[in-house]
Parts: C-alpha cells; structure tokens; sequence
C-alpha cells in the first residue's frame, strides 16, 4: 500500500514535457468522440478497481458522466448527485456516501474515521442520518470582510443546534447513510401508495431490477451485493441504465427520493427533508478541519453567489416545505424548525440589516446620536447599583 502511495506521489511530482493527446479512435476513448456537451449517452469507466478487495488497498475509481439530453432536465448538481448514488448502490452499493464539492479538499487523513464514530458509534446505530463538516476555506479574506466564508453563522448557529436535531446539511463535506437517502422513517416504513413492497421499490426507484435489488439490501439492514463482484464490468449495464436522463421519469426521485429538484438550495431543503422524517444529524469538527476549500475573493463575485444563496433559501421559505409546515404534520422539532427559519429568512433581514449599518455613518453626518448618552446621571447611578447588587444576589 505505502509503495504504491509513493510511486504515485512521484508520477504526480514528474512535470510532462509535453501535453497528452489521447487517440480517440482507440477502444478505451471511443465512447468520448463525436460527443456534444448537452447531448451525448452515459458514459461510466473504470479507473481504478480493486478486484482482491484487500481492505487496507485503493478504493474502487469509476469515472461517470450521466446522459445529457436538451428534451430531459437535467437538474443541475441535484440531479448528478442522484446519478451517482444510483449508479454508486448499482456497482458497490456501499452503506455511506461522501460529498464532497469539486472547490473543496480533504485536509485531514483520519476524516473518515472520524465520521464513522459518529455515525457507527450512536445509541441505535440509526440516530444520526448524515455527519456534516463545516465549510472552512483556505484563501479567505481576514476577518470575513465580505461575508462569505460564514464563519460567524457556523461558529455560534452551527454548534448551538447540534444539540436540537443536528447542523444543516450545506451542500458539502458530508457523510450521508444511503438508507436515508432512499427516504427510509425511523419507523423503518417506506411510502409504497397501497402497492406491493417489490411494485413500490420499483415505481419509486426506477425500473433498473438489479438497482432494486441493491436498494432492497440497503433498507432492510444490509450492505454491499448479494453475489459481492468484485468484477465492476458485471454492473456496468445495470449501471448505464440508472444513468440514463429518462430513468427518473414517474419515479420519485428528485421529491422524495435523493436530493430535491426545483430550488436553487437543494441542499438546504434535502437535509431539511431529513430532519422533517425524525432523523438528526452530527456535526463533525476534528482539529485540523477535515475539508478546505476556495472562497470568492472579490466583492461582485461575492455578491453573485450570496444572491444564489438567498433566492434559494426564500424559494424554500415561501413553498410548501417551509419548516413551520414541516413542524405540524411531519417529525420536525419546533426549536429546529427556528433554526431554519432563522437562515431562510436572510434575505429578508437584508435591509433592515443594511439600515442598521448605515446609521453610525448618518449620525456622523448629521451630528447626531442614536444610543443614549452617557452623560446623565441616571444612567451611572443605575449601574453602579447593579454592581452594589449583584453580589448579594449571588449568595
């Protein structure tokens, strides 16, 4: 395992003398000629695979490129997220899924078995759906001068609801149990429409027989596949075919089922979703911070992505998955559904916010005040009985 490590730490050191062109006509490039960026077939390559299933070996490196197709929508990261854990639980079907954003890199080596005692090591094994990390960037601005890098919201928001239900889920540096994702109630009961639980699986997970399968293991306990491949290409038609842009079609996928379409923060409403079942989640913070990544560094582009935020988190407030709803007919807690009102309504508190600030410099201009003074009498006398009082309420 070590000499493997080095031997690739060298190759990525070695500087190419020149570009590599791949040869498109030959059998291993084939499937990326004649291809359009909207419009070309899935395409799923195996990389790396390890056939031995050595523990302490490299994991499995599938390349995915799910199917694009002007006529299908194609849902953006939402709708990748959801062609890699179909075409994940078609090949391995693993208990637990990683997200991470292409922005962002692991920056400590033991995250993964610091996510594995939070999520292995609760009451049930069942109590938390997804361990997530705060996002901490490594090129930010001191002092957060533009707001981006959230640090005052994650630092005092995001460690007080952890003991509600859980920290938000924010798109990133996730680890996610898949059974959750496949909208499993901590009743163990899974919405079927009256049908049988076979015609239920398939008319809600598409109509892939060998991705029903796999998701049939992972709702009843199991893990992994019934005949364990280690030969990846014995999945890969099952595989192209849950990556296809019309598998979703009449199945829940996209509003019950994986991550939610129609909002531009599917993230948010995703682990929103979560929560509203019963479900908590834990928030992992080792020392150093498990994920780094890459934050605006201009004040347009900051603003260009807080307007992204904003719109998505008002689409959520003002929709029928707004957390007070969540809260009467589903398992939301009432201080949990705060602490989400309390971020999807940062756009509202924009102005009122943008007034406040603007004050000290108006008062300047116009030789005025708006606090006390503290020149009357008043207000010392009320203080220093305070300080007289407060050791004698003490005892």
């Amino acid at each position: 395992m070590k000499a493997i490590q080095a031997i690739t730490l060298r190759k990525l050191k070695m500087q190419p003398k020149s570009p590599y062109h791949c040869d498109l006509s030959s059998e291993e490039f084939v499937a990326f000629s004649d291809i359009e960026r909207r419009n070309h077939p899935s395409i799923i390559k195996v990389i790396l695979e390890n056939k031995e299933g050595l523990v302490d070996g490299l994991p499995h490196l599938i390349y995915v490129s799910r199917e694009m197709c002007p006529k299908h929508p194609h849902h953006y990261k939402a709708g990748a997220l959801n062609v890699l854990t179909r075409v994940s639980g078609a090949m391995t079907n693993a208990p637990f899924i990683l997200n991470v954003d292409c922005d962002m890199y692991a920056n400590n080596s033991q995250i993964v078995f610091h996510a594995m005692c939070l999520l292995l090591g609760c009451k049930n094994g069942q109590d938390f759906a997804f361990a997530q990390s705060p996002q901490i960037f490594h090129d930010g601005l001191k002092d957060d001068p533009l707001g981006n890098q959230l640090v005052a919201t994650q630092k005092y928001l995001g460690e007080g609801i952890s003991g509600l239900q859980g920290p938000y889920y924010s798109g990133t540096g996730c680890f996610h149990r898949r059974k959750f994702l496949y909208g499993l109630w901590p009743d163990g009961c899974m919405e079927t429409g009256g049908r049988s639980p076979n015609c239920g699986l398939r008319q809600s997970f598409g109509h892939s027989k060998e991705f029903s399968k796999t998701v049939e293991r992972i709702l009843s306990g199991l893990s992994g596949k019934a005949d364990c491949p280690y030969d990846l290409s014995s999945s890969a038609e099952a595989a192209n075919q849950v990556a296809d842009c019309g598998y979703e079609c009449g199945t829940s996928w996209g509003t019950k089922n994986g991550w939610i379409y129609g909002y531009t923060s599917e993230d948010v409403l995703t682990g929103l979703k979560i929560h509203a079942r019963g479900w908590r989640s834990a928030e992992c913070k080792p020392d150093p911070p498990a994920f780094l990544g890459c934050s605006p560094s201009g004040g347009p582009a900051s603003l260009t992505q807080q307007k992204r935020w904003v719109t998505g988190l008002l689409e959520i407030l003002f929709s029928k998955n707004n957390p007070f709803i969540a809260t009467l007919t589903a398992k939301l807690q009432f201080r949990q559904c705060l602490a989400y009102m309390y971020i999807l309504s940062w756009g509202l508190r924009l102005i009122p916010e943008l007034c406040y600030t603007a004050l000290p410099a108006y008062c300047i201009i116009a030789n005025s005040h708006f606090l006390p003074k503290v020149e009357g009498t008043s207000l010392l006398d009320t203080s220093s009985s305070l300080c007289h009082l407060q050791p004698s309420l003490s005892t």
